[in-house]
Protein backbone atom coordinates (compact mmCIF):
# COMPACT_ATOMS: atom_id res chain seq x y z
CA UNK A 1 0.00 0.00 0.00
CA UNK A 2 1.28 3.50 -0.86
CA UNK A 3 2.05 5.97 1.91
CA UNK A 4 -0.70 8.27 0.64
CA UNK A 5 -3.90 6.37 0.10
CA UNK A 6 -7.67 6.38 0.29
CA UNK A 7 -9.43 5.59 3.56
CA UNK A 8 -12.92 4.36 2.78
CA UNK A 9 -15.04 1.60 4.27
CA UNK A 10 -13.25 -1.04 2.22
CA UNK A 11 -9.71 -0.07 3.19
CA UNK A 12 -10.64 0.52 6.84
CA UNK A 13 -12.30 -2.88 7.08
CA UNK A 14 -9.27 -4.54 5.48
CA UNK A 15 -6.94 -2.92 8.02
CA UNK A 16 -9.21 -3.83 10.93
CA UNK A 17 -9.44 -7.46 9.79
CA UNK A 18 -5.63 -7.73 9.64
CA UNK A 19 -5.24 -6.96 13.37
CA UNK A 20 -3.96 -9.99 15.30
CA UNK A 21 -2.51 -8.58 18.50
CA UNK A 22 -3.62 -4.95 18.80
CA UNK A 23 -6.39 -2.76 17.39
CA UNK A 24 -6.92 0.92 18.07
CA UNK A 25 -9.72 2.68 16.18
CA UNK A 26 -10.48 6.38 16.56
CA UNK A 27 -12.90 8.45 14.45
CA UNK A 28 -15.80 10.90 14.83
CA UNK A 29 -18.21 8.05 13.97
CA UNK A 30 -18.40 4.90 11.86
CA UNK A 31 -20.57 3.32 9.20
CA UNK A 32 -22.42 0.04 9.80
CA UNK A 33 -19.93 -2.09 7.76
CA UNK A 34 -16.97 -0.67 9.71
CA UNK A 35 -18.79 -1.19 13.02
CA UNK A 36 -19.47 -4.82 12.08
CA UNK A 37 -15.77 -5.33 11.24
CA UNK A 38 -14.80 -3.89 14.64
CA UNK A 39 -17.25 -6.18 16.43
CA UNK A 40 -15.85 -9.18 14.56
CA UNK A 41 -12.33 -8.32 15.75
CA UNK A 42 -13.64 -7.78 19.29
CA UNK A 43 -14.67 -11.41 19.33
CA UNK A 44 -11.24 -12.57 18.13
CA UNK A 45 -8.84 -10.43 20.18
CA UNK A 46 -8.32 -10.10 23.90
CA UNK A 47 -10.45 -7.33 25.47
CA UNK A 48 -7.37 -5.36 26.53
CA UNK A 49 -6.02 -5.46 22.96
CA UNK A 50 -8.86 -3.37 21.52
CA UNK A 51 -9.69 0.32 22.06
CA UNK A 52 -12.48 2.13 20.19
CA UNK A 53 -12.95 5.88 20.51
CA UNK A 54 -15.75 7.93 18.91
CA UNK A 55 -17.18 11.44 19.34
CA UNK A 56 -20.70 10.31 20.41
CA UNK A 57 -22.48 13.55 19.51
CA UNK A 58 -25.67 14.11 17.49
CA UNK A 59 -24.09 16.79 15.31
CA UNK A 60 -21.45 14.29 14.20
CA UNK A 61 -24.18 12.18 12.59
CA UNK A 62 -25.99 15.17 11.11
CA UNK A 63 -22.71 16.06 9.37
CA UNK A 64 -22.60 12.55 7.95
CA UNK A 65 -19.53 11.05 9.63
CA UNK A 66 -21.30 7.77 10.35
CA UNK A 67 -24.51 5.92 11.15
CA UNK A 68 -26.06 6.59 14.58
CA UNK A 69 -27.32 3.01 14.97
CA UNK A 70 -23.69 1.89 15.37
CA UNK A 71 -23.60 3.41 18.86
CA UNK A 72 -25.92 0.72 20.23
CA UNK A 73 -24.09 -2.02 18.31
CA UNK A 74 -20.65 -1.04 19.58
CA UNK A 75 -21.81 -0.33 23.11
CA UNK A 76 -23.43 -3.76 23.42
CA UNK A 77 -20.45 -5.58 21.87
CA UNK A 78 -17.77 -3.82 23.94
CA UNK A 79 -19.74 -4.30 27.12
CA UNK A 80 -20.19 -7.99 26.40
CA UNK A 81 -16.47 -8.46 25.74
CA UNK A 82 -15.34 -6.19 28.56
CA UNK A 83 -13.21 -3.90 26.41
CA UNK A 84 -13.30 -0.08 26.55
CA UNK A 85 -15.61 1.98 24.37
CA UNK A 86 -14.28 5.51 24.73
CA UNK A 87 -15.42 9.00 23.91
CA UNK A 88 -13.44 12.03 22.75
CA UNK A 89 -15.55 15.16 22.38
CA UNK A 90 -14.98 16.98 19.08
CA UNK A 91 -12.83 14.26 17.52
CA UNK A 92 -12.40 15.04 13.82
CA UNK A 93 -9.51 12.83 12.70
CA UNK A 94 -9.35 9.10 12.11
CA UNK A 95 -6.61 6.81 13.41
CA UNK A 96 -6.31 3.04 12.96
CA UNK A 97 -3.53 1.05 14.58
CA UNK A 98 -3.59 -2.55 13.40
CA UNK A 99 -0.71 -4.40 15.09
CA UNK A 100 2.32 -2.41 13.91
CA UNK A 101 0.63 -0.57 11.05
CA UNK A 102 -0.86 2.87 11.55
CA UNK A 103 -3.15 4.90 9.29
CA UNK A 104 -4.14 8.50 9.89
CA UNK A 105 -7.02 9.76 7.76
CA UNK A 106 -9.48 12.60 7.28
CA UNK A 107 -13.04 11.31 7.80
CA UNK A 108 -15.50 12.58 5.22
CA UNK A 109 -18.66 14.45 6.32
CA UNK A 110 -21.17 13.24 3.74
CA UNK A 111 -23.28 16.35 4.23
CA UNK A 112 -20.46 18.30 2.57
CA UNK A 113 -18.95 15.94 0.01
CA UNK A 114 -18.99 12.42 -1.33
CA UNK A 115 -16.59 10.03 0.36
CA UNK A 116 -13.23 9.27 -1.33
CA UNK A 117 -13.60 6.76 -4.14
CA UNK A 118 -10.62 7.38 -6.41
CA UNK A 119 -6.92 6.72 -5.86
CA UNK A 120 -5.88 10.18 -7.02
CA UNK A 121 -7.98 11.74 -4.25
CA UNK A 122 -6.17 10.52 -1.13
CA UNK A 123 -7.43 11.32 2.34
CA UNK A 124 -5.09 9.10 4.37
CA UNK A 125 -1.46 8.34 5.04
CA UNK A 126 0.14 5.13 6.22
CA UNK A 127 2.79 6.20 8.72
CA UNK A 128 4.33 2.83 9.58
CA UNK A 129 4.65 1.54 13.14
CA UNK A 130 3.12 3.89 15.73
CA UNK A 131 5.62 5.84 17.81
CA UNK A 132 5.92 5.19 21.56
CA UNK A 133 4.37 8.61 22.19
CA UNK A 134 1.28 7.74 20.14
CA UNK A 135 0.92 4.40 21.91
CA UNK A 136 1.15 6.09 25.30
CA UNK A 137 -1.47 8.70 24.43
CA UNK A 138 -3.98 6.12 23.19
CA UNK A 139 -3.48 3.99 26.33
CA UNK A 140 -1.16 1.27 24.95
CA UNK A 141 2.03 2.49 26.57
CA UNK A 142 3.95 0.89 29.43
CA UNK A 143 1.63 2.41 32.02
CA UNK A 144 -1.59 1.93 30.07
CA UNK A 145 -4.53 4.16 31.03
CA UNK A 146 -2.38 6.35 33.30
CA UNK A 147 -0.56 7.83 30.30
CA UNK A 148 -3.62 8.03 28.05
CA UNK A 149 -4.49 11.57 26.91
CA UNK A 150 -7.20 11.02 24.30
CA UNK A 151 -10.43 9.04 24.60
CA UNK A 152 -10.21 8.78 28.36
CA UNK A 153 -13.98 8.99 28.95
CA UNK A 154 -15.92 5.74 28.77
CA UNK A 155 -19.14 5.86 26.76
CA UNK A 156 -22.17 5.39 29.00
CA UNK A 157 -25.59 4.18 27.94
CA UNK A 158 -27.07 7.35 29.44
CA UNK A 159 -25.03 9.35 26.90
CA UNK A 160 -26.24 7.35 23.90
CA UNK A 161 -29.97 7.79 24.54
CA UNK A 162 -29.91 11.64 24.41
CA UNK A 163 -27.95 11.51 21.16
CA UNK A 164 -30.52 9.23 19.55
CA UNK A 165 -33.42 11.35 20.86
CA UNK A 166 -31.74 14.48 19.48
CA UNK A 167 -31.45 12.79 16.08
CA UNK A 168 -35.07 11.65 16.23
CA UNK A 169 -36.24 15.23 16.77
CA UNK A 170 -33.78 16.79 14.33
CA UNK A 171 -32.71 14.00 11.93
CA UNK A 172 -29.87 14.22 9.40
CA UNK A 173 -30.75 15.44 5.93
CA UNK A 174 -30.48 13.16 2.96
CA UNK A 175 -26.82 13.69 2.25
CA UNK A 176 -27.05 13.31 -1.54
CA UNK A 177 -29.70 16.06 -1.65
CA UNK A 178 -27.74 18.24 0.78
CA UNK A 179 -24.66 18.03 -1.45
CA UNK A 180 -26.82 18.83 -4.47
CA UNK A 181 -28.04 21.95 -2.66
CA UNK A 182 -24.40 22.99 -2.21
CA UNK A 183 -23.68 22.44 -5.91
CA UNK A 184 -26.69 24.51 -6.94
CA UNK A 185 -25.99 27.30 -4.47
CA UNK A 186 -22.34 27.42 -5.53
CA UNK A 187 -23.32 27.96 -9.15
CA UNK A 188 -26.79 29.50 -9.46
CA UNK A 189 -29.13 31.83 -7.61
CA UNK A 190 -32.82 32.43 -8.02
CA UNK A 191 -33.56 36.05 -8.95
CA UNK A 192 -36.67 38.17 -8.57
CA UNK A 193 -36.21 41.10 -10.96
CA UNK A 194 -38.86 43.84 -11.22
CA UNK A 195 -39.12 47.25 -12.80
CA UNK A 196 -41.68 48.99 -10.62
CA UNK A 197 -43.79 52.03 -11.43
CA UNK A 198 -42.21 53.10 -14.72
CA UNK A 199 -45.13 52.20 -17.00
CA UNK A 200 -46.89 55.49 -16.27
CA UNK A 201 -49.19 55.17 -19.27
CA UNK A 202 -50.60 51.95 -17.79
CA UNK A 203 -51.61 53.64 -14.54
CA UNK A 204 -55.36 53.95 -14.04
CA UNK A 205 -57.68 55.23 -11.36
CA UNK A 206 -60.96 53.62 -10.46
CA UNK A 207 -63.98 55.84 -10.94
CA UNK A 208 -66.25 55.46 -7.90
CA UNK A 209 -69.55 53.97 -9.06
CA UNK A 210 -71.46 56.57 -7.04
CA UNK A 211 -70.48 59.12 -9.71
CA UNK A 212 -72.27 57.09 -12.36
CA UNK A 213 -75.64 57.16 -10.69
CA UNK A 214 -75.37 53.68 -9.25
CA UNK A 215 -75.96 54.46 -5.59
CA UNK A 216 -78.16 51.78 -4.08
CA UNK A 217 -77.82 49.41 -7.04
CA UNK A 218 -75.41 46.84 -5.58
CA UNK A 219 -75.74 44.40 -8.49
CA UNK A 220 -74.80 47.10 -11.00
CA UNK A 221 -71.85 48.12 -8.83
CA UNK A 222 -70.53 44.58 -8.87
CA UNK A 223 -70.83 44.37 -12.64
CA UNK A 224 -69.31 47.75 -13.45
CA UNK A 225 -65.78 48.70 -12.45
CA UNK A 226 -64.82 51.71 -14.57
CA UNK A 227 -61.23 52.92 -14.74
CA UNK A 228 -59.52 55.90 -16.33
CA UNK A 229 -55.91 56.40 -17.44
CA UNK A 230 -53.92 58.84 -15.34
CA UNK A 231 -52.02 59.99 -18.45
CA UNK A 232 -52.19 59.31 -22.16
CA UNK A 233 -49.97 56.83 -23.98
CA UNK A 234 -47.37 59.34 -25.08
CA UNK A 235 -43.84 58.11 -25.86
CA UNK A 236 -42.34 60.51 -23.38
CA UNK A 237 -44.36 59.15 -20.47
CA UNK A 238 -44.67 55.51 -21.47
CA UNK A 239 -41.43 54.20 -19.94
CA UNK A 240 -41.15 51.83 -22.90
CA UNK A 241 -37.39 52.36 -23.22
CA UNK A 242 -36.89 51.21 -19.65
CA UNK A 243 -39.05 48.15 -20.28
CA UNK A 244 -36.98 47.39 -23.39
CA UNK A 245 -33.70 47.62 -21.43
CA UNK A 246 -35.11 45.33 -18.75
CA UNK A 247 -36.07 42.73 -21.35
CA UNK A 248 -32.53 42.79 -22.78
CA UNK A 249 -31.05 42.20 -19.30
CA UNK A 250 -33.36 39.23 -18.81
CA UNK A 251 -32.46 37.84 -22.24
CA UNK A 252 -28.72 38.15 -21.60
CA UNK A 253 -28.42 36.94 -18.00
CA UNK A 254 -31.49 35.12 -16.70
CA UNK A 255 -32.96 31.71 -17.37
CA UNK A 256 -36.57 30.77 -16.71
CA UNK A 257 -37.15 27.53 -14.82
CA UNK A 258 -40.86 26.97 -15.58
CA UNK A 259 -42.80 26.34 -12.42
CA UNK A 260 -39.90 27.32 -10.15
CA UNK A 261 -38.72 30.83 -10.97
CA UNK A 262 -35.90 32.64 -12.72
CA UNK A 263 -32.21 31.90 -12.11
CA UNK A 264 -28.77 33.23 -12.95
CA UNK A 265 -25.30 31.70 -13.04
CA UNK A 266 -23.16 33.08 -10.25
CA UNK A 267 -20.34 33.65 -12.71
CA UNK A 268 -22.56 36.24 -14.41
CA UNK A 269 -23.74 38.04 -11.27
CA UNK A 270 -21.08 40.78 -11.34
CA UNK A 271 -21.90 41.67 -14.95
CA UNK A 272 -25.61 41.43 -14.15
CA UNK A 273 -25.20 43.88 -11.26
CA UNK A 274 -23.44 46.35 -13.55
CA UNK A 275 -26.40 46.20 -15.93
CA UNK A 276 -28.85 46.60 -13.02
CA UNK A 277 -27.00 49.67 -11.77
CA UNK A 278 -27.15 51.20 -15.24
CA UNK A 279 -30.90 50.54 -15.34
CA UNK A 280 -31.33 52.18 -11.93
CA UNK A 281 -29.56 55.29 -13.22
CA UNK A 282 -31.87 55.29 -16.26
CA UNK A 283 -34.89 55.13 -13.94
CA UNK A 284 -33.61 58.09 -11.92
CA UNK A 285 -33.03 60.05 -15.12
CA UNK A 286 -36.54 59.17 -16.34
CA UNK A 287 -38.06 60.34 -13.05
CA UNK A 288 -36.36 63.74 -13.27
CA UNK A 289 -37.19 64.22 -16.95
CA UNK A 290 -40.93 63.58 -16.69
CA UNK A 291 -41.70 65.16 -13.31
CA UNK A 292 -43.03 68.53 -14.51
CA UNK A 293 -44.76 67.29 -17.66
CA UNK A 294 -46.35 64.38 -15.80
CA UNK A 295 -48.19 66.62 -13.36
CA UNK A 296 -49.47 68.77 -16.23
CA UNK A 297 -50.71 65.69 -18.11
CA UNK A 298 -52.41 64.33 -14.99
CA UNK A 299 -54.10 67.65 -14.30
CA UNK A 300 -55.30 67.89 -17.90
CA UNK A 301 -56.81 64.41 -17.82
CA UNK A 302 -58.37 64.93 -14.41
CA UNK A 303 -60.05 68.12 -15.59
CA UNK A 304 -61.26 66.37 -18.74
CA UNK A 305 -62.81 63.61 -16.65
CA UNK A 306 -64.36 66.18 -14.31
CA UNK A 307 -65.87 68.01 -17.26
CA UNK A 308 -67.23 64.82 -18.82
CA UNK A 309 -68.87 63.43 -15.67
CA UNK A 310 -69.98 66.57 -13.88
CA UNK A 311 -73.36 66.94 -15.69
CA UNK A 312 -74.46 63.43 -14.63
CA UNK A 313 -73.11 63.95 -11.10
CA UNK A 314 -75.06 67.22 -10.82
CA UNK A 315 -78.18 65.43 -12.00
CA UNK A 316 -77.76 62.54 -9.60
CA UNK A 317 -75.34 63.45 -6.81
CA UNK A 318 -74.24 60.63 -4.49
CA UNK A 319 -76.65 59.80 -1.67
CA UNK A 320 -74.02 60.46 0.99
CA UNK A 321 -73.88 64.10 -0.18
CA UNK A 322 -77.57 64.66 0.55
CA UNK A 323 -78.87 66.09 3.82
CA UNK A 324 -80.76 63.86 6.23
CA UNK A 325 -84.04 65.47 5.07
CA UNK A 326 -83.28 64.39 1.47
CA UNK A 327 -82.39 67.84 0.13
CA UNK A 328 -79.64 67.84 -2.52
CA UNK A 329 -76.42 69.85 -2.22
CA UNK A 330 -75.86 73.08 -4.15
CA UNK A 331 -74.30 72.77 -7.59
CA UNK A 332 -71.22 74.67 -6.45
CA UNK A 333 -70.69 72.21 -3.60
CA UNK A 334 -71.17 69.22 -5.91
CA UNK A 335 -68.59 70.59 -8.32
CA UNK A 336 -66.15 71.29 -5.50
CA UNK A 337 -66.58 67.90 -3.78
CA UNK A 338 -66.37 66.02 -7.06
CA UNK A 339 -63.11 67.80 -7.89
CA UNK A 340 -61.69 66.94 -4.46
CA UNK A 341 -62.51 63.26 -4.88
CA UNK A 342 -60.91 63.12 -8.31
CA UNK A 343 -57.77 64.85 -7.03
CA UNK A 344 -57.55 62.25 -4.26
CA UNK A 345 -58.05 59.39 -6.73
CA UNK A 346 -55.44 60.69 -9.19
CA UNK A 347 -52.87 61.55 -6.54
CA UNK A 348 -49.84 63.63 -7.41
CA UNK A 349 -47.04 63.19 -9.91
CA UNK A 350 -44.53 63.33 -7.05
CA UNK A 351 -46.21 60.39 -5.32
CA UNK A 352 -46.50 58.42 -8.56
CA UNK A 353 -42.86 59.00 -9.49
CA UNK A 354 -41.68 58.14 -5.99
CA UNK A 355 -42.71 54.52 -6.52
CA UNK A 356 -40.37 54.00 -9.47
CA UNK A 357 -37.55 51.57 -8.71
CA UNK A 358 -35.62 48.51 -9.81
CA UNK A 359 -36.04 45.57 -7.45
CA UNK A 360 -33.62 42.64 -7.40
CA UNK A 361 -33.84 39.89 -4.81
CA UNK A 362 -31.61 36.82 -4.75
CA UNK A 363 -32.73 33.54 -3.22
CA UNK A 364 -30.80 30.32 -2.67
CA UNK A 365 -31.93 26.91 -3.85
CA UNK A 366 -33.54 25.12 -0.91
CA UNK A 367 -33.27 21.54 0.28
CA UNK A 368 -37.05 21.23 -0.02
CA UNK A 369 -37.10 22.23 -3.70
CA UNK A 370 -34.59 19.51 -4.57
CA UNK A 371 -36.94 16.83 -3.29
CA UNK A 372 -38.81 17.40 -6.55
CA UNK A 373 -36.91 15.45 -9.27
CA UNK A 374 -38.51 17.62 -11.96
CA UNK A 375 -36.67 20.64 -10.60
CA UNK A 376 -33.24 19.13 -11.32
CA UNK A 377 -34.34 18.16 -14.83
CA UNK A 378 -35.56 21.70 -15.53
CA UNK A 379 -32.38 23.22 -14.07
CA UNK A 380 -30.12 20.96 -16.14
CA UNK A 381 -31.92 21.99 -19.32
CA UNK A 382 -31.50 25.65 -18.46
CA UNK A 383 -27.89 25.28 -17.27
CA UNK A 384 -26.21 22.29 -19.01
CA UNK A 385 -22.95 23.00 -17.14
CA UNK A 386 -24.60 21.74 -13.94
CA UNK A 387 -24.84 18.19 -15.29
CA UNK A 388 -21.23 17.16 -14.69
CA UNK A 389 -21.03 18.97 -11.36
CA UNK A 390 -24.10 17.15 -10.08
CA UNK A 391 -22.70 13.78 -11.19
CA UNK A 392 -19.56 14.38 -9.11
CA UNK A 393 -21.51 15.31 -6.00
CA UNK A 394 -24.03 12.47 -6.24
CA UNK A 395 -24.37 8.90 -5.14
CA UNK A 396 -23.95 8.27 -1.47
CA UNK A 397 -26.27 6.36 0.75
CA UNK A 398 -28.93 8.73 1.97
CA UNK A 399 -30.16 8.84 5.52
CA UNK A 400 -33.91 8.09 5.50
CA UNK A 401 -36.21 10.78 6.71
Amino acid sequence: MNAFTVADDSSLIELIQQARSRLVFMAPAVSIPVAEALIERLNELKPEAVAITLDVDAETYRLGYGDPCTLDLLYAATRQRGCPFNRQVGLRIGVVISDDRMMVYAPTPLLIELGPHQEHRPNAVMVGPPSPTVLCEVGFGEHGYKEQTIGRDLVKETEITPVQEDLRINPPQKFDLARTVRVFNAHIDFVEFELVGTAISQKTVSIPTKFMGLDGDEKAKDLLRASYRVVGQTDMLSGKDLAHDKSLIIKKFLKSLPGYGTAILRTQKDEFEVAIEALRKSVESFKKKIAEDLQKEMDTNRKALHLALLPSVLQRPPKDWESSDGSKPKEADVGKWFDEELRSAFGSAEKLIGKMEVKVLYKAVTYESLKDPKFIEVAKRAFPSLDGLLDESHVAAAVPE
